[in-house]
C-alpha cells in the first residue's frame, strides 16, 4: 500500500476516534509494517467497521487485519475454538464437562479461570473482554497443551465428598443425551 494513502486512512481513523493529536512516527512506522500488505479498500473497510462496530475496544493493527478480512491461520483457529466454546456454553452450560476438537481450548479456558467461571461470565463481558483474552491466550498455547475441565456437579460433589455420586450422575446425563440423539 502506498504510504500516502496509508497516512490518510490512519489520519481518518484517528479523527474518527476523536483523537486531537496525530499518531507518533514510531507508531505509524510499526502500524505501516503490520498493515502494508492490505489494500486501501481492505484498510478503509476495516476502519469503517472498527468505528461502527468495535469502537469500544482498543484499536490495534491485528484488530484492523481481522476487520479487513485478513487473518492468519492461528487467528482462524482461535476464532473457531471460541465459536466452539460459545456453542458448548449454550448446549451444556456449567453442569457438564465440554469436549473440544482442539486440546488447547480446554487449556485456555483453564488459564482463564475454568469452565464454570467462563460459563458464569456476564454476556457483555464474555463477548467483549473474555473473548479477547481467550483469543490471545489460545494463540500463545503450545499445540500439546491439555487440561481437564470440571463442571458444577463435579465441583460440588468433590466439595461434599460425593465423588462416586458425581460420576454416576455424569453417566446418566451422557446416557440421556445419547437416547435423545438416537445413537
Amino acid at each position: 500500500m502506498d504510504k500516502q494513502i496509508f497516512m490518510q486512512l490512519i489520519g481518518d481513523l484517528w479523527e474518527g476516534m476523536g483523537r486531537k493529536d496525530p499518531p507518533g512516527n514510531t507508531l505509524l512506522k510499526m502500524w505501516y509494517i503490520t498493515l502494508r500488505n492490505m489494500t486501501p479498500d481492505q484498510l478503509g473497510r476495516a476502519i469503517v467497521r472498527y468505528l461502527e462496530e468495535k469502537s469500544d475496544e482498543y484499536c490495534t493493527p491485528k484488530l484492523l487485519l481481522q476487520l479487513g478480512g485478513v487473518t492468519a491461520a492461528d487467528d482462524t483457529a482461535s476464532v473457531t475454538a471460541w465459536d466452539e466454546v460459545i456453542s458448548e456454553i449454550k448446549r451444556i452450560g456449567g453442569y457438564q464437562t465440554p469436549r473440544f476438537s482442539d486440546s488447547r481450548t480446554a487449556a485456555t479456558i483453564r488459564h482463564l479461570g475454568g469452565w464454570i467461571r467462563v460459563c458464569d461470565t456476564d454476556q457483555e463481558e464474555l463477548h467483549k473482554w473474555t473473548r479477547q483474552h481467550f483469543l490471545k491466550t489460545f494463540n500463545a498455547m503450545p499445540a500439546t497443551a491439555e487440561a481437564r475441565l470440571t463442571n458444577l456437579i463435579e465441583q460440588e460433589n468433590a466439595r461434599t465428598g460425593q465423588v462416586e455420586a458425581a460420576a454416576e450422575i455424569q453417566r446418566r446425563i451422557a446416557a440421556d443425551q445419547m437416547l435423545r440423539i438416537g445413537t
